[in-house]
């Protein structure tokens, strides 16, 4: 906790302080998920002459998750997050500057470079929706500074539509840039060999999730205007062949989103999260 940035610190100091316990349990807590496995799947397109993400957060403890923070942080860029009820860190959010993130499980594919500074990928996460605006700033953050464990990081943003998938080692990153509009990430890398060897596509592996996701998404890609795209959208997130439904490890929660109108639905509660969690359209507070 004391190599991370200032801010985070004082956040954590501040959760120990409110709900009197001790710094150390605080700080173990959050940091766990290091522990966790994660299994994402997600795509992005541009649908109607705007991107549209779709996004399956797979992970422990199903009824966990499901909450939204909104925070404010002076001298920051403030930011709308999903997952836990007061996370300090998440895998998914977006900023007032219409710059959505989220990071799905990679493998890790190099070392760390001992003279440069690190912090996990969920911490990188939140540094990076407080004080990046575009896609070009959040390059140069993976640049300046490493993670301790591999991400795929979908980075769009929706002032400009541009949208792109960073699939990030330790110390080095390949950028993804959309084929026909789209990309689709799971939990393996396209722009390099996968460390952990030769993919297997057997049933909901990160193979066969991404090729599913692929196949269902290529139709709606194919229509004229006038869809309904949340809809649809939220059909793919919730196939059989890419929602994960175990009691312990399932798609814990889920969002469908259009970062340039502000359009964002998500799932408060209820799991497996796709198929049969609460979906609401939540209010972008800074519409303009």
């Amino acid at each position: 906790m004391r190599s991370l940035p200032q801010r985070f610190q004082e956040v954590f100091a501040g959760i120990a302080e409110g709900a009197g316990l001790p710094l150390q349990q605080v700080a173990e807590w959050f940091f766990i998920e290091q522990c966790a496995v994660l299994r994402c799947s997600s795509s992005v397109s541009i649908l109607n002459g705007h991107a549209w993400v779709a996004r399956n957060n797979d992970t422990v403890a199903p009824g966990m998750w499901g909450y939204v923070g909104i925070r404010e942080v002076e001298g920051r860029i403030p930011t709308i997050t999903f997952g836990r009820e007061g996370d300090v860190f998440v895998p998914t959010g977006i900023n007032q500057g219409k710059l959505w993130l989220h990071y799905n499980y990679l493998p890790v594919a190099d070392s760390l470079d001992s003279h440069k500074p690190h912090i996990p990928p969920f911490v990188f996460m939140m540094e990076a929706l407080e004080t990046c605006r575009s896609i070009q700033e959040v390059e140069m953050l993976l640049h300046q500074i490493q993670r301790s464990d591999g991400m795929m990081l979908f980075a769009i943003d929706g002032k400009t539509d541009e949208f792109a998938i960073f699939e990030c080692g330790c110390a080095v990153h390949y950028k993804r840039e959309p084929a026909e509009g789209s990309l689709v990430g799971t939990n393996h890398y396209c722009m390099r060999d996968d460390p952990d060897g030769p993919l297997e596509e057997t049933p909901l592996s990160t193979l066969s999730r991404y090729k599913r996701v692929e196949t269902l998404l290529e139709p709606i890609c194919r229509r004229p205007t006038g869809r309904n795209l949340p809809t649809e959208l939220i059909e793919i997130l919730a196939d059989d062949e890419v929602e994960r439904r175990g009691d312990t490890f399932a798609t814990v929660y889920a969002n469908v989103a259009c970062p340039h109108t502000g359009e964002i639905w998500y799932t408060f509660g209820g799991y497996p999260a796709a198929s049969k969690g609460n979906w609401q359209q939540f209010e972008w507070p800074w519409m303009e």
